[in-house]
Parts: C-alpha cells; sequence; structure tokens
C-alpha cells in the first residue's frame, strides 16, 4: 500500500525529471512539441527542464513548392502556413523561411513562432527581376538562389543578411533591422566570376568560385556602403585553374562537380561533391553522387591555402544548395553519424526543375556519405523515402531550434 501511494495517481503527475528524460530521447522536435501540449502540468515540467542542454533535433524536411514542413518520420510539421497568399517563393535559411512577395517585397518569418522581419532593401533588386522576366516562373531561378544570415536572430542586434542572386554572378547584403544595403559582384580582373557558394564565418562573408579561389568580404551593418576593395572582395585563397566543374574522359563516365562552403566548428570547410554522368544524359537530372571531398581552408599566411581532411571532427554535414549546416553527431538526437556528409538530390535543390515538369524523383541522389568508408547509404527509412518520393516535391533542409 505505501508504494502504491508513492506512484502518480494519474500521467499528469509525471515527475519533471521523467519528463526530462523521455525529452531527451525524442529526436523530433515536432514530438517534443506534442509532449508539451498533452497537458498544463506537462508543459510547465518540460519548462522546468529548459535549463538543461537538450540534444540538437534532427533537421526537418522543406517541401519548396507547397511550403509544407516534415520530419525525418515523414509526418507534416503543424505550424503558420510558409506559402500563404501573395507570396511568391520562398528558400529556407536554418530555422527561417526567406519570403518574396509578388510585388517584390522581402521578408525573413520563423514558422514556429510567427516572428516576422521585412527587409525594404532587397526590394528594388527584386522588382527589376520580376519587370525583366515576362515569364514569372523564369523569375524563381534567376534572383535569389541562396539566403544566408550572419548570426541568429536575437543572439546579435542586428545580423547580415546574405543573398547570392542573379545565377551567382552577385551577392545583396542587408541588416535585418537597419536601412542600408549594398550589392557586390566577384570579379577577376574584367571578367565577372560566377560563384560557387556563400558562408558566414566568425561575422565574416566568404564566397569560394568554381576554381576554388576563395574571397573575403568583410562587413560592418553600419557602413555596408564602404567595401574596403573595389569590386568589394579580398582574395585569401588564389585560384586554381586547373580545377574544372565538368570532367569528360574521353569513354570513360564523366564527372560533374559542386563546390560547397560550410562553418564547421568555427573552420571553414570546402566541400567537393564527385557525380557522374550518364552517357547523353540531361545534366542536371541523371547524374550520381559517387564521393566526396573536404578541405579546411588554411588561412594562417598569405595567400591561404585549402588543406584536405579525412574527417570532420566528430560532425555531421548537412549539404544543400540552399541551406547547409554543421551538428556535432554526438549532441543530436536520433542517430546522427559523426563524419558523415547528408546530402539532397541536387536536382531536387533546384526548385524551378518542377515548373518545367522535371522534378520526377526528389531523393533521387540523396543519402549519407561516410568519410571513414566512403559508403552511401539512405538518410531516411525506406517508407518514409516512398512516401516523399510519391509527393514529386523539391526538398531542401530546415533546422528547428529547441526554444
Amino acid at each position: 500500500m505505501e508504494m502504491a501511494a508513492a506512484l502518480p495517481s494519474s500521467w499528469e503527475e509525471l515527475s519533471p525529471d521523467l519528463l526530462g528524460l523521455v525529452l531527451h530521447r525524442l529526436p523530433s522536435l515536432a514530438d517534443r512539441v506534442r509532449l508539451r501540449a498533452v497537458c498544463r502540468p506537462w508543459r510547465a515540467g518540460a519548462a522546468a527542464r529548459r535549463h538543461l542542454l537538450l540534444p540538437a533535433p534532427l533537421p526537418w524536411l522543406a517541401l519548396l513548392l507547397d511550403g509544407t514542413l516534415v520530419d525525418f518520420h515523414g509526418a507534416p510539421v503543424r505550424c503558420a502556413p510558409i506559402l500563404r497568399e501573395g507570396v511568391f517563393r520562398y528558400l529556407a535559411v536554418d530555422n527561417l523561411a526567406f519570403l518574396v512577395h509578388d510585388d517584390g517585397r522581402c521578408s525573413l518569418v520563423n514558422p514556429l513562432s510567427g516572428l516576422t522581419l521585412h527587409l525594404p532593401k532587397f526590394v528594388p533588386d527584386v522588382r527589376r527581376a520580376l519587370q525583366n522576366l515576362p515569364n514569372p516562373q523564369s523569375f524563381v531561378p534567376r534572383t535569389h538562389s541562396k539566403v544566408i544570415v550572419s548570426s541568429p536572430l536575437g543572439l546579435m542586434p542586428d545580423p547580415l543578411v546574405a543573398s547570392k542572386v542573379r545565377d551567382g554572378r552577385s551577392l545583396d547584403f542587408s541588416p535585418c533591422k537597419d536601412h542600408d544595403a549594398i550589392s557586390v559582384r566577384l570579379r577577376r580582373e574584367t571578367r565577372i566570376m560566377r560563384i560557387s557558394d556563400i558562408a558566414f564565418v566568425h561575422g565574416e562573408l566568404y564566397a569560394v568560385n568554381f576554381y576554388e579561389g576563395l574571397h573575403v568580404l568583410k562587413l560592418d551593418a553600419s557602413h555596408l556602403g564602404k567595401p574596403k576593395s573595389p569590386s568589394g572582395f579580398q582574395l585569401r585563397i588564389a585560384e586554381d585553374r586547373e580545377q574544372q566543374q565538368i570532367y569528360n574522359y574521353g569513354d570513360d563516365p564523366s564527372y560533374y562537380v559542386l563546390r560547397y562552403l560550410a562553418e564547421s566548428n568555427g573552420r571553414l570547410l570546402m566541400v567537393r561533391r564527385w557525380m557522374s554522368i550518364p552517357q547523353k544524359a540531361q545534366l542536371g537530372y541523371h547524374e550520381k553522387t559517387v564521393q566526396f571531398e573536404v578541405f579546411e581552408a588554411d588561412l594562417t599566411s598569405t595567400p591561404g591555402k585549402w588543406t584536405k581532411v579525412d574527417n570532420l571532427g566528430g560532425q555531421a554535414l548537412f549539404i544543400g544548395t540552399q541551406c547547409t549546416k554543421s551538428l556535432l553527431a554526438s549532441q543530436c538526437a536520433g542517430g546522427v553519424q559523426e563524419d558523415s556528409i547528408y546530402f539532397m538530390h541536387r536536382a531536387c535543390d533546384k526548385p524551378f526543375s518542377e515548373y518545367s515538369g522535371l522534378c520526377v524523383d526528389p531523393l533521387g541522389d540523396s543519402g549519407v556519405y561516410n568519410m571513414r568508408d566512403g559508403k552511401i547509404t539512405p538518410f531516411l527509412p525506406e517508407p518514409v523515402m516512398a512516401e516523399l518520393q510519391r509527393k514529386q516535391k523539391s526538398l531542401t533542409w530546415f533546422f528547428p531550434t529547441d526554444a
């Protein structure tokens, strides 16, 4: 009888310690939210454990054409609609959505909290693109192809927003709250260089081109109109003219190489993604990823250099054209693999493919590349893969925060 008296009389009386143990074992943020929504005592008990650091939740998958978010189990996430009336399209930006409105306005919104920040200085560029393109669908790939933020909203008083635009030939910058902005292009002598990827590291913006030349743009939110060099960029690692985007080997398979930048535990990494191209295949839809190479930017000398690394120091990289992030695998829920690269299908990382009806398999070339053994495995269970493939919608990463 004494033991029975010590037990809780209902689930509502579950202790905060037990609730904390349950929260630690839920890899999906959506499941953690559902737990807190069961009843008021559980919500209060979970709040009492907020001081304990929970494992980073697994990323979600964002369906770009309809604005839906799903977790790693394929379950839809209940949140405010991302694509709403008057929104033309959106890009995933870590735990935010960058919205492009029908009239050219742009904003950042947190789908979970509803927090919205308007970016007025992006408007002229978007409106010019809309006015100059007779077919609005062609507007999709030709303005903002990637958007990044220098720091999480709320961590710094006025973080910077950087956008890669015009098929990688220029970048736009704007503070989240102020009203100054600049647009710069990466130039080599008299030629405009195409930018492969961009990343913020320690408050500085880095850009890499197809020849793996690394440039830095040191930005000050209060003096954006005064770049330190004519093009705005300073060269940190020289180009290697032997590097190519497409490698042809006669009768042997050809290869297409993409290059990504990622900040990982304070380091700047460049990732080479090697994809084989079937003969007579249309580039962008049928290549298959076969290997990754990772290089760290060594900037201790001038000029700097890329140094190849064979591990990620226990981190896991989630890479994609729109959104790339590094997470410490041991602190992630759900069995994230250390020293591994989670990658999306390239064709379905480009939402304009859906407008031409060419997006067939959103997970056709996706998976997990283990740097230790070079093997590639699926990153989702087979039933979830099958369900998402039936949707035929482009996917990208979305990284919710457990606030």
